[in-house]
């Protein structure tokens, strides 16, 4: 290899046993050889020999064994990391594939549904953009997807709503929480709508707020109910005069104006004397007519009273203009009578009527509106013992009529005790189901000294006085022994509904001797429904939210007794755990001839529903009253045309007839 021209050689051989890398490297003749060397005859740049180089493996042998085993080791492992490294990522990837499956799954599901929603949905970002509305939204407000998305939610913008409205609500959202509330609403048509809206903050992972969505629901019907019946309910539907609603509203808004300019006026209450002979004798036609004829005429005779009002049946009530003197209020007084006693020319009848009027002063006979109605009543009562037609001011030292109201409450603090006061039942009736629905409690006076006594002439009585509690606190007791006395002889407790006096409702002891009542006696707490009027609840409403409360959680249920006439008719409804409305007999009366009462009754039933409350009708007297309450939803009755108020024997004769 050498001799032709290699510059080294190489080889393994075995010597002794033994392996050995042996190199030969060849050497040349060079020019400084040629002094030792010539004799070799060879020439400059011949090959002369060459060196012989043998270097023993068995070392590097080991060294390399030992590399390959740590080679193969290091490979191995990286096999397994690498190996295990798919295996882990695999998994993952396959695990997030499933899981973005999932999610998509459950995003389309979550799509679906808000799209498939019958609420209104929107969602925008944090700007108000939208970004989504479901096919409910486009159909409330009239519009295309493509119309909506990316602008913002003051397409539907109304400008009716205040601007501390939005101010608020943004406020309230922008902070993380969810907002509340009904406004109005434009569609893109420009009709206006009421709505129910409710926006929640929506948040990522980590908490950041990145969207906002909206729920919708149109409250148009019920708005228009409560604006129906607020339009109705004012007015009286036979003489078109304001109603008793309407009247105490009045009422308080005239003190504020004559407490603000130092003046007096005066509220006149008129009551027509022996009225019930008129429709005895002629018919309630003629009867309707004459109060028709009366109204038009207070409304336009000479001395014009700041504002004329029908309490209902023969009653009405008239709040004077400001005035400085008593003598402005009697001139007024003077006119209405001399108004009354004109002769009425009815359908070929000359009919001639006088009245009893009482009336008190603003502020000597009160200073506030129940003071003033009590007032006047009583002093309208006196004119009436005093031989009627007349007019009395209120005075209760000097006139006949305060020793009637003394003996009167004299009388009643002593009836309790010597057993003259009793209960009767008037029980209500499920005319769709055909079913005793529960009962009514009322009370009764017998005196032996005054006769007897309907509750409108001693309760009034009871209520200015502590006579109230004391009478209030046996009704129910005594109610309750009854029936749980009547339950061991029909196997029932039958469900009772005891009135509460606005006095009552506010004393601070209500709470407890109703409790105690129903533990001392093991009677169920949810077969005691509490009637309370409309005036007890906006006197003072957080003390009444708070009371009903307390006993709605332990079992007592609430109805609003003569719904419709009292201070208020709306607003209490979503606040106050109110199980039942009663529609007040005054709407019954006339609901088979007057299209405005069955409207009024519609309304009140409508409205009523929409708040999941029942409704009973007082005062159904004929199948007739009792076919078109049903025709509106109303099937829950109590009148004449089922029962009149009985006493206690006559209950047990009735359950047994229910029985048969």
């Amino acid at each position: 290899e050498l001799s032709h021209g290699a510059k080294e050689y190489s080889e393994v051989t075995v010597m002794e046993g033994k392996k050995y890398l042996r190199v030969m490297q060849p050497l040349y003749m060079e020019q400084g050889c040629m002094k030792c060397h010539a004799w070799t005859r060879l020439k400059v740049g011949d090959l002369r020999g060459a060196t012989d180089v043998a270097i023993p493996l068995e070392k590097y042998e080991i060294i390399a064994h030992d590399n390959t085993k740590k080679l193969i080791l290091i490979h191995l492992v990286l096999w397994l990391i690498g190996m295990l490294s798919i295996y882990f990522f695999g998994r993952k990837l396959i695990d997030s594939e499933r899981n973005n499956k999932a999610s998509l799954e459950e995003l389309s599901m979550r799509t679906q549904a808000l799209d498939q929603s019958g609420s209104a949905i929107m969602i925008t970002d944090t700007q108000g953009t939208i970004e989504y509305a479901n096919e409910a939204f486009l159909q409330l407000n009239g519009f295309k997807l493509d119309e909506v998305l990316g602008r913002k939610p003051v397409i539907i913008k109304s400008h009716l709503n205040p601007p501390s409205f939005y101010k608020e609500m943004w406020a309230t959202i922008s902070e993380g929480k969810t907002w509340k509330g009904e406004f109005k609403n434009r569609k893109k048509n420009g009709s206006i709508y009421w709505c129910h809206e409710t926006i929640s903050p929506i948040t990522d992972s980590n908490g950041v707020l990145t969207h906002y969505i909206a729920f919708i629901e149109d409250i148009e019907e019920r708005k228009a109910a409560e604006a129906h019946i607020k339009q109705l309910a004012q007015f009286d539907a036979l003489t078109n005069l304001p109603n008793r609603r309407y009247f105490h509203q009045k009422l308080e808004e005239q003190i504020i104006q004559a407490q603000k300019k130092g003046k007096l006026f005066g509220l006149i209450y008129v009551d027509l004397d022996r009225f019930k002979m008129v429709n005895d004798s002629l018919g309630h036609t003629i009867g309707d007519s004459l109060l028709i004829t009366l109204a038009e005429r207070l409304m336009h005779m000479n001395h014009t009273p700041a504002f004329v009002t029908r309490l209902g049946g023969d009653e009405f009530a008239i709040i004077t203009e400001l005035g400085d003197t008593k003598e402005d209020v009697e001139l007024c007084a003077d006119a209405i009578q001399q108004t009354i006693k004109q002769p009425f020319f009815i359908e070929n009848n000359d009919l001639f009527i006088t009245a009893s009027i009482g009336i008190a002063l603003y502020p000597k006979n009160g200073d506030h509106s129940e003071a003033l109605i009590k007032s006047a009543d009583l002093a309208m009562y006196g004119a009436k013992i005093n031989g009627k037609n007349r007019y009395l001011f209120f005075e209760p030292i000097h006139g006949d009529f305060a020793s009637e109201t003394l003996l009167i409450e004299n009388g009643l603090r002593k009836a309790i005790d010597n057993n003259e006061l009793f209960l009767v039942y008037q029980p209500k009736w499920n005319t769709k189901e055909n079913r005793f629905i529960g009962l009514e409690v009322l009370v009764r006076w017998q005196s032996p000294t005054l006769g007897f006594m309907p509750p409108s002439r001693f309760i009034k009585i009871a209520e200015e006085t502590d006579l109230i509690i004391n009478l209030g606190e046996w009704i129910l007791k005594e109610a309750i022994i009854k029936m749980m006395e009547i339950s061991k002889i029909i196997g029932f407790i039958p469900k009772i509904s005891v009135n509460l006096s606005p006095i009552q409702f506010r004393h601070e002891n209500l709470n407890s001797m109703i409790k105690d009542t129903l533990l001392q006696t093991n009677f169920p707490a949810n077969k005691l429904e509490l009637e309370i009027t409309e005036g007890a609840l906006v006197q003072d409403p957080a003390m009444a939210i708070e009371k009903m409360n307390e006993l709605y959680a332990y079992g007592v249920t609430f109805s609003i007794d003569d719904f419709g006439t009292g201070y208020s008719s709306m607003s209490y409804l979503k606040k106050f755990p109110v199980s039942t409305l009663k529609i007040d007999k005054s709407f019954v009366d006339e609901i088979i001839d007057d299209p405005h009462d069955r409207a009024i009754v519609q309304a009140i039933i409508t409205l009523a529903a929409s708040f999941k409350i029942d409704t009973i009708a007082e005062g159904a007297e004929t199948r007739e009253q009792v076919d078109i309450l049903s025709t509106l939803g109303c099937h829950a009755i109590q009148g004449y045309w089922h029962s009149r108020p009985i006493d206690y024997s006559a209950l047990v004769e009735y359950f047994k007839n229910l029985e048969k």
